[in-house]
C-alpha cells in the first residue's frame, strides 16, 4: 500500500480523523481564530460521537451489504470458477466438524464456497490471500485450503493465489488465472459488507462476477440500547468507512 493510501486509511477510523481535526483546531485556536477552532473542535467531537452509536453503525454497515444478504450457495447459477477472498479467517479447528451446512457456520466464508462446490456451482475454487500479520509468514489461501479440506473440498479442486495482500490485488490474480484458463464466469465469495468493493476490482479488471456472501451476518448493534456510544460500534464503523474509502480508489484507479 502506498502511503498516501495507508494515510487515508488511518483516517477512515473516526477516532483518528477526529483527532487529526482536533489538532488542526488547536492550531487554528492558537492563531486567534478562537471561534473557527471551537467549531471545528466540536465537528471532530461530534464526528466520533456519531459513529460510536449502534444504530449508526448499522445504517451505515447496511448500505454496503443489504443487496447481498440472503443469498443461497446452492442457488446460485453456475460458473467456471469460485474465488474465495482471504480476511477474517479465524481457527482451522472450527472447521473440524466437517460439515459445511452447520448453523455454526452459517456466517463463514469459507463454508459459503464449501457449500457453492458441493452444489456443484463450479467445479475450482481460486483461494485468495498471501500472509497477514495474524497468520504468523503462512499465506491465507493456504489456511483457507486446510479448513475446506476439512468440509470435503479435495485438493485437486482448489488453486492458491499466495500473493494477494489487497482486494484489489485479489482480483487482479484472478482475472490472471482465468485468462490462463479460459474461464468467463466466476462467483466471488466475501463478507456481504466487503462485496461492493470486490466487485468494483473484478469490475476494473472486466472478469464477470458473480456475488455470494454468507447467508448471516454481522448480529445488529442496535437491538439492545441504538444511541448508547459503545467502542464495537465504533469499530464496525470504521470498517464500513474503510469499504467507502476503498470504493472511492476503484473511482480514481
Amino acid at each position: 500500500m502506498n502511503p498516501l493510501a495507508a494515510g487515508l486509511s488511518w483516517l477512515t477510523a473516526p477516532l483518528n480523523l477526529s483527532a487529526a481535526v482536533a489538532l488542526l483546531a488547536a492550531l487554528i485556536w492558537l492563531a486567534r481564530w478562537r471561534r473557527s477552532g471551537v467549531a471545528l473542535f466540536l465537528a471532530a467531537a461530534g464526528w466520533s460521537l456519531l459513529w460510536s452509536m449502534p444504530a449508526a453503525a448499522d445504517a451505515l454497515r447496511d448500505s454496503l451489504q443489504r443487496a447481498y444478504l440472503g443469498q443461497s450457495a446452492e442457488g446460485m447459477p453456475e460458473a467456471d470458477a469460485i474465488v474465495l477472498l482471504g480476511g477474517d479467517i479465524g481457527r482451522v479447528s472450527r472447521y473440524d466438524s466437517g460439515d459445511a451446512q452447520t448453523p455454526d457456520l452459517a456466517g463463514s466464508p469459507i463454508a459459503t464456497a464449501a457449500r457453492a462446490w458441493h452444489a456443484g456451482r463450479a467445479p475450482v475454487i481460486v483461494l485468495s490471500g498471501g500472509p497477514s500479520g495474524s497468520t504468523r509468514g503462512v499465506s491465507e489461501a493456504r489456511i483457507m485450503a486446510d479448513a475446506l479440506n476439512k468440509l470435503g473440498v479435495p485438493n485437486q479442486a482448489l488453486v492458491l493465489d499466495e500473493r494477494s495482500g489487497a482486494t484489489r490485488q485479489n482480483a487482479e490474480h484472478s482475472a490472471r488465472i482465468a485468462g490462463e484458463r479460459g474461464w468467463r464466469r466466476v462467483i466471488v465469495v466475501t463478507s456481504a459488507m466487503h462485496m461492493p468493493r470486490a466487485l468494483g476490482w473484478f469490475k476494473h479488471q472486466r472478469l464477470s462476477a458473480l456475488p455470494l456472501a454468507p447467508s448471516e451476518p454481522p448480529p445488529r448493534l442496535s437491538t439492545a440500547s441504538p444511541w448508547q456510544p459503545s467502542m464495537q460500534a465504533l469499530q464496525y464503523s470504521a470498517r464500513a468507512l474503510r469499504e467507502y474509502a476503498g470504493l472511492l480508489e476503484i473511482i480514481v484507479a
